[in-house]
């Protein structure tokens, strides 16, 4: 009997074939990796870059002595938020206390 298939040398010729054309397509991907790596450098730069013109524009619109005093009252408001939900959890507690007692 036959083998359905000649598997003599041109099965050898075949894994090559293969070995090389995923060698191939490893080094695309390899390419393409670096490719992103310096794209995503670029935009990272660039992120960068404009939030320096973004910032130094930012500055040069307003007063330095405008701006700290917003950030104080941003800083105060701040610290009036945590305390008045502090107090909104007790006085919550409270309450549940209060109820639960009646």
């Amino acid at each position: 009997m036959r083998p359905l298939r000649d598997t003599g040398p041109s099965v050898p010729k075949e894994n090559m074939a293969l070995q090389d054309e995923l060698e191939t397509r490893s080094n695309q991907v390899r390419s393409a990796e670096k490719k992103l790596h310096h794209k995503e450098l670029e935009a990272q730069e660039q992120i960068m870059y404009i939030r320096q013109e973004y910032e130094t524009k930012f500055k040069g619109l307003m007063p330095a002595s405008l701006r700290q005093e917003l950030e104080d009252t941003i800083s105060s408001l701040k610290s009036q938020v945590n305390f008045l939900q502090k107090r909104a959890s007790i006085l919550q507690e409270e309450l549940t206390t209060y109820q639960s007692r009646r």
